[in-house]
């Protein structure tokens, strides 16, 4: 028999087992578990449904499934998949037995390379053994008491400082919008959190590393061999990690921000070494920098294509959150005021996480579990609550749930489901909107980010016009959203949008001061 002809039997006869292992497996379900949605191709063809299709799998199977929960068998476990705002609170609430840290560890590990030795400081068996907290639930609450709405005042006043200056010096001119939103939240970001000697700040060349790194990370994650199948990428991200390791060395951290200089803390006197506490920080710039630079384009993007819009938040920001000091020439806005009293501003940038950010909250079951007194989950699997379909559910939503909406949010942060009637027009449930996470591990950074996305826009609007650039047959706005690639937040357009900013007439000669009151 031919080599080829062996190969082909082997293979077959692989097939055929898989086939059948997996209707011996069908056959013997428990009744209280969610029902199953096969694949097509035993095993792994959800594996590589998710792969190729990315965040829009999940739309994707649960056109299919049509239940609140279903499970999504893959090789030897399975995953559960949440579509039901009712069944997702209930997710949030069993934080005793559906852990988010099981995950969030391998995850880190692919994306920032920690040494083994590293894993285990963090995993802190020991102290669990204890019944003490351990070095993630010491890092879980660091985060969480330093990144509240009081204590980030240090941080905001620095990172508006920074906009006012660099759009201060600004000159009028065309640019592609998606990079120039990336690269000035990514100045001002590291320079807020990591002080006037980040990376970012002494070598310009570094964040554009970052960015590559960013273009293909789930290559590198994905890959056992990241380092030759995306070279690209993963010595990017080394030149970053470089750069970082010697920012700690020479000991550039002491004028970071309260909550970097805690973080560096706790990681050395745990033991862990300064390249591995580097990486650590090279995987909190991915969550300070990323969602925050996206979502500032799309914001942009959904109100300067609306003109109305466009004028409704001027208005808007005047009466509310605008002083102007005619001694000084300098026009400042309030965040405060913005936050407390610019509902439609506010509005607008849940309804832009709501179209733009198919979170999915992952959580792994450490042991089984009834949900809501109806739903088995068994033990070593892992539960998702799919946020892009949530996003788009028309029963929540109402008809106009996969269109933009700029006033959905307004009377209440919840949302509320459009309708013809009064009767079909109600608030949303709350577990519905996923754009900052929910339950325990809700984005610690939200408070920050809504800091400088507030204050950026509304000094954008009241400053500049945008118009397209000479020799443009016109700006091509709402560019198709990346839903292919599997985002860990926010997706990116598949294209930029080329723009003039200029001045406004009646704002030339002003200065900008952004202010947190």
């Amino acid at each position: 028999m031919s080599t080829l002809r062996v190969i082909l039997v082997a293979f077959a006869i692989a097939f055929l087992s898989a086939a059948l292992l997996e209707r011996w497996l069908r056959a013997h379900p428990d009744p209280r578990e969610p029902p199953v949605l096969h694949p097509r191709v035993p095993f792994i063809g959800h594996i590589i449904g998710l792969l190729t299709e990315g965040a829009n799998y999940y739309k994707i199977t649960s056109t299919r499934s049509r239940h609140p929960i279903y499970a999504l068998p893959m090789l030897s476990s399975q995953t559960y998949v949440v579509t039901s705002p009712h069944l997702a609170n209930y997710i949030q609430r069993a934080s005793s037995t559906l852990l988010f840290e099981p995950i969030i560890l391998p995850v880190t590990q692919r994306m920032v390379g920690f040494s083994k030795s590293t894993l285990e400081i963090f995993r802190d068996a020991e102290a669990k053994k204890a019944g003490k907290p351990s070095f993630m639930d010491r890092m879980h609450n660091l985060l969480y008491s330093l990144m509240g709405p009081a204590e980030i005042r240090y941080q905001g006043k620095i990172v508006l400082d920074q906009i006012s200056q660099r759009l201060h010096a600004r000159s009028d001119g065309e640019m592609p919008l998606f990079e120039w939103c990336r690269e000035l939240f990514s100045e001002v970001t590291a320079y807020a959190f990591y002080g006037p000697e980040n990376p970012f700040e002494l070598y310009p060349g570094i964040s554009k590393e970052f960015w590559v790194w960013e273009e293909d990370m789930i290559g590198v994650m994905a890959s056992p061999i990241g380092q030759v199948t995306h070279r690209k990428a993963y010595l990017a991200r080394e030149k970053v990690v470089q750069k970082l390791t010697e920012y700690l060395e020479k000991g550039r951290g002491q004028a970071a921000s309260p909550v970097i200089q805690a973080r560096i803390r706790l990681h050395l006197d745990a033991g862990v070494p300064i390249e591995d506490t580097a990486r650590s920080e090279f995987g909190m710039l991915f969550g300070t920098l990323i969602n925050g630079s996206i979502t500032v384009f799309w914001l942009l993007n959904h109100v300067l294509s609306r003109p109305q819009l466009v004028e409704e938040l001027r208005a808007e920001i005047a009466k509310s959150a605008l002083r102007i000091d005619q001694s000084t020439k300098t026009t400042s806005i309030s965040f405060e005021a913005l936050r407390s009293a610019c509902p439609i501003l506010n509005s607008v940038l849940r309804e832009t996480l709501r179209v733009t950010a198919p979170m999915t909250s992952a959580r792994f079951v450490t042991e089984d579990t009834v949900l809501a007194d109806t739903y088995l989950l068994r033990a070593n699997s892992v539960v998702q609550i799919a946020g892009g379909v949530l996003h788009q559910d028309e029963e929540v939503w109402g008809p106009d749930a996969r269109e933009f909406n700029p006033h959905r949010f307004v009377n209440t942060p919840n949302g509320t489901r459009t309708g013809s009637t009064e009767a079909e027009k109600r608030s949303v449930h709350p577990a519905a909107f996923r754009g900052f996470g929910g339950g325990t591990v809700y984005c610690p950074g939200r408070h920050f980010a809504q800091i400088e996305i507030l204050s950026l826009v509304a000094v954008l609007l009241m400053g500049w016009e945008f118009t397209q650039p000479k020799g443009e047959a016109g700006i091509r706005w709402n560019p198709p959203m990346y839903e292919k690639r599997t985002p860990i937040g926010v997706m990116k357009p598949l294209r930029d949008v080329n723009v003039t900013m200029k001045r406004r007439e009646e704002m030339r000669g002003i200065k900008w001061s952004l202010q947190m009151e």
